[in-house]
């Protein structure tokens, strides 16, 4: 990938400093100049993190970085303690500039771009998509996020604190991150081809229609099960039911149209409406009744649910303490550490008490294991029934509580209007004539949604089929990719080589480099020597030696993505490869290590940039013929004149 640092502009109260940046920077001296914070300023605009030296915080203000792309250069300015940063990029009438989260994504900034953060904007400059991998690697129907270009740029910038400490997070307990530097390595040697990067697309595309369709299902069947229908049958069948009901409400009304005035009913509406809402009222108070009854049931019941479980955990632990401690021989008591005294033989050493014989063995306990998992899953829908029926008498508390309402207002207004009996029978039939009709049309309206619901779970059906699918093709693609290993071999003996002419001390051509694919460790294996004795980052004890090797991983790294054509930012940034090695007593591995990055500069890794920071300089052959920008600095001292050649990072700083 092209990623070529052209230019730091570092902003501070006093001065602005201009840094260019060749093919190879070099920046050395002695300590508290500033070196360090270069390449911490190169990274912190790039979206990562800083902590200010204490010059720093004193005079720090932004920092302007210029970075070529594929598409062209690309500045980028991220102010102090900001977490954006201001890009810029394009020519002249043409240019573009925008504040963006340096990290963070809020969505699509610039519309068909899919930029959200300077992560994505760096890929979408460099002509990449971002990869996308899984964000758990045990569910197979998991969602894929995007790889950020923060990930790979662990391989590019080798911190000074962490060069020793940390292997690239692939040692990390931190499990994001530990997964997120296993995907880039998988990235880097092709087990995240083109071919799989669009199958977890595709897949992941699926995943979300599915993911939102079953919501869409979900809302709308809540809705029928609130009315109380859930099927297509059930509305028709409570269509006609309050059809029916209407229309012999309109025959009794005929009815009484067409008699005499002897036949007319005497009964004043006000007195059947006061019956209604008292029987309303009682039916009402015998739900809250039976609602409370099945509340209680279900919190009993829960509670004995909770009881089983915690009991099956306690004894799990009892017979696993058991079992551990079986075969401990006690002298001492395990709480006041004093001599235990002498013992029947069938007693218990330690306490005393007569030893049980009744264990059970494994088929007894698997048997009771199996006896609790069931009374669980019984209880359990036991309580899911409880909560479908407390569901069902609140619905139905619901409707009588709506249907007094209706009663006492028509009762009041009954009440307040006088009128004769014929005539307050006929008005309040009407109204509960228009009622039911009202009731009938809208419940078949909702007729549709259980078509609608069939016709959607029809599809997440045909969409799941698609996903098994695909995570067939996808799981046989990963697999084809990870049985083949030349990648994986040839980074290794990349490896290998950049140690052997490091001149890591205990380490030879003749050794072999092993790199297990569940975790990208590598490991060293000498011949002659036992099957158990291993060299890897975390068994070397030397501080020295763990910095070659973690800068020999990544210059391998490099070369491995040089080779096959991989996606890494071509740039590579070690801030002090002898931050624990002596250049003088270390002769051998201080020269080795920089004439094998000037060697492979010249040849394998030409367009990979190299910023270096060290204490001591060592210049290359002037045969290799190569660019190189070299940068002595020191602190000030307020007893001498500022000297040019030598200015530390910031100019006029006097402070420590």
């Amino acid at each position: 990938m092209e990623f070529h640092l052209v230019s730091l502009i570092l902003a501070f109260k006093k001065d602005t400093v201009g840094i260019p940046l060749a093919e190879i920077s070099y920046f050395w001296g002695q300590m508290g100049a500033g070196k360090t914070s270069i390449a911490r300023l190169i990274n912190y605009c790039l979206g990562g993190s800083i902590e200010l030296s204490p010059a720093l915080q004193n005079e720090f203000v932004s920092a302007k970085l210029t970075v070529r792309l594929k598409k062209g250069p690309l500045e980028i300015e991220r102010g102090r303690d900001s977490n954006t940063v201001v890009v810029k990029w394009g020519e002249k009438e043409d240019a573009i500039q925008a504040s963006i989260p340096a990290r963070d994504a809020n969505g699509e900034l610039i519309p068909g771009t899919g930029i959200e953060n300077l992560s994505d904007l760096l890929f979408w400059m460099s002509a990449l998509v971002p990869p996308r991998v899984r964000k758990s690697k045990t569910k197979a129907d998991s969602e894929t996020k995007r790889l950020s270009m923060r990930n790979l740029l662990w391989y590019c910038y080798l911190d000074q604190d962490e060069i020793d400490s940390s292997f690239f997070y692939l040692d990390s307990r931190d499990p994001f991150s530990r997964l997120a530097s296993l995907d880039v390595v998988r990235y880097v040697t092709g087990y995240h081809d083109e071919h799989i990067l669009d199958l977890e697309a595709q897949l992941d595309s699926l995943r979300g229609e599915r993911m939102a369709m079953l919501a869409s299902i979900e809302s709308l069947a809540r809705v029928l099960r609130d009315v109380g229908v859930e099927s297509e049958p059930e509305i028709h069948a409570r269509v006609s039911r309050l059809r029916e009901t209407a229309d012999a409400i309109f025959r009794e009304i005929s009815q009484q149209r067409n008699a005499s005035v002897s036949e007319r009913t005497t009964v004043h509406a006000l007195d059947g409406l006061t019956a209604q809402a008292q029987a309303l009222n009682v039916r009402i108070s015998g739900l809250d009744d039976a609602i409370s009854e099945v509340l209680h049931a279900r919190d009993r019941d829960t509670r004995h649910l909770h009881e089983i479980e915690t009991l099956s955990i306690k004894f799990r632990r009892s017979q696993s303490a058991r079992a551990v401690l079986a075969g401990v021989q006690f002298h001492s008591c395990p709480r006041c550490a004093q001599i235990l005294p002498e013992r029947p033989k069938d007693n218990c050493i330690v306490c005393g008490q007569a030893e049980i014989d009744d264990i059970p063995d494994s088929t007894e306990e698997a048997l009771l294991q199996r006896d609790i998992k069931q009374r669980s899953e019984e209880l359990k829908e036991i309580i899911r029934r409880h909560d479908a029926a407390i569901i069902q008498l609140r619905r139905e508390r619901e409707e009588l509580d709506i249907k007094k309402r209706r009663v006492e207002r028509e009762r009041n207004e009954a009440s307040a209007r006088f009128d004769s009996a014929y005539l307050s029978s006929m008005l309040n039939k009407e109204r509960e004539r228009s009622a039911l009709q009202q009731q009938a049309d809208s419940l078949a309206a909702m007729a549709r949604f259980p078509q609608i619901l069939d016709s959607q779970r029809q599809k997440v059906g045909a969409i799941q089929a698609q996903e098994a699918k695909l995570r067939g093709k996808l799981k046989d693609a990963r697999e084809a990719a990870e049985k083949d290993a030349t990648n994986i071999n040839t980074l290794g003996q990349l490896f290998l080589d950049c140690l052997v002419r490091s001149e890591v001390p205990g380490i030879t051509s003749s050794d072999t480099v092993e790199i297990p694919t569940n975790s990208y460790l590598p490991e060293i294996h000498s011949p002659g020597i036992a099957d158990n004795t291993v060299v890897s980052f975390a068994t070397l004890s030397s501080g020295g030696k763990k910095t070659l090797f973690k800068c020999c991983f990544a210059v391998a790294m490099h070369r491995l993505a040089t080779k096959v054509g991989a996606p890494l930012p071509g740039m590579l940034i070690i801030d002090s490869p002898m931050k624990n090695i002596s250049e003088r007593e270390n002769r051998e591995q201080f020269e080795g290590f920089y004439n094998m990055i000037y060697e492979l500069k010249a040849n394998e890794l030409s367009a990979t940039q190299f910023i270096l920071i060290d204490k001591e300089y060592t210049a290359p052959v002037e045969e290799l013929d190569l660019s190189l920008f070299s940068r002595h600095m020191k602190p000030n001292d307020p007893s001498k004149p500022l000297d040019p050649e030598t200015a530390p990072l910031i100019p006029y700083y006097l402070g420590n």
